[in-house]
């Protein structure tokens, strides 16, 4: 992931209405691990594809990261908190 506007991309295509895609630029991210928490940091921070991305950080898997999920874990949208504590349990599980 040394080049930063192909993360980029990647991460914008996590919010790609093709379930196809979007699991592949996913499988890509997380194939990129710790090289593309930065990316992903920035979507969250962007509120960008917000349930998806906690998704591809949890199966990263990378325990200092934790706190960035857990500050989701009660968002307001049921969707992202879900996510969010779904990624927790998996950080969790990795380490």
């Amino acid at each position: 992931m040394g080049i930063r506007p192909a993360g980029r991309a990647l991460v914008r295509t996590l919010g790609t209405d093709d379930e196809h895609v979007r699991v592949i630029a996913g499988m890509m991210l997380v194939k990129s691990g710790r090289k593309a928490e930065p990316l992903l940091q920035e979507a969250l921070n962007r509120r960008e594809n917000v349930s998806t991305v906690l998704t591809v950080l949890g199966s990263i898997g990378d325990p200092s990261i934790e706190p960035e999920i857990r500050r989701f874990a009660d968002d307001k949208d049921p969707r992202v908190s879900k996510a969010a504590r779904d990624a927790l349990r998996l950080v969790q599980y990795k380490s």
